[in-house]
């Protein structure tokens, strides 16, 4: 017997996710009910809960899948030699999230106290430069700790991610953002 799912369960949990975030982007996830799902989705109740036990279960899946596509991203970040594959890392990442844009529009505005997208990818970008950086043995010129540089860096990133949401990617943007990279990450061969 084959492990895989069928084309209907993916694509009804596809209709599912994207109403979810359809709705997620027009209201609260607090004021968003199942039955606003099932509506808008045009299945029933008996449907949506043979996929998900709740709408957090719902958000924690979307999240955790989310998470799982970042992380191997995030990993051929600090495992890089130069600027130039940083960028190529950083379009690569643009270009997958690209397909999930709205999704993950949606999903980084949700701060519930069990599932927050943005706190988590924050949380794995701090991690990540943290061991890079204790295993480059980096010392900023700037007399600054690295727990601060690290900070800084989840916090440019995340917020340049969501400007990109919010405006879009150029060229231009790519540049400040190499610009202010090497500037954090002055003294490091990256």
């Amino acid at each position: 017997m084959s492990d895989k799912i069928d084309l209907r369960v993916l694509k009804t949990r596809e209709n599912i996710k994207n109403t979810f975030s359809s709705l997620l982007l027009e209201k609260d996830f607090k004021n968003i009910t199942v039955q606003n799902i099932c509506d808008r989705a045009l299945i029933g109740r008996s449907t949506f809960y043979d996929h998900y036990c709740d709408k957090y279960d719902l958000l924690n899946k979307m999240v955790e899948e989310i998470i799982s596509k970042f992380k191997p991203y995030l990993k051929s970040r600090f495992d890089l030699n130069n600027l130039d594959d940083f960028t190529k890392v950083g379009v690569d990442v643009l270009k997958l999230f690209s397909k999930k844009k709205n999704t993950i529009k949606a999903l980084i505005n949700v701060h519930t106290e069990a599932v927050d997208l943005y706190d988590e990818l924050k949380k794995l970008l701090i991690e990540g430069c943290s061991c890079y950086l204790n295993k480059s043995n980096f010392v900023s010129k700037y007399n600054v700790s690295n727990e601060y540089i690290c900070g800084h860096y989840a916090s440019f990133v995340l917020t340049s991610f969501q400007l990109w949401l919010e405006l879009g990617e150029n060229e231009n943007n790519l540049q400040l953002a190499n610009k202010m990279h090497s500037i954090l990450f002055e003294g490091v061969d990256i």
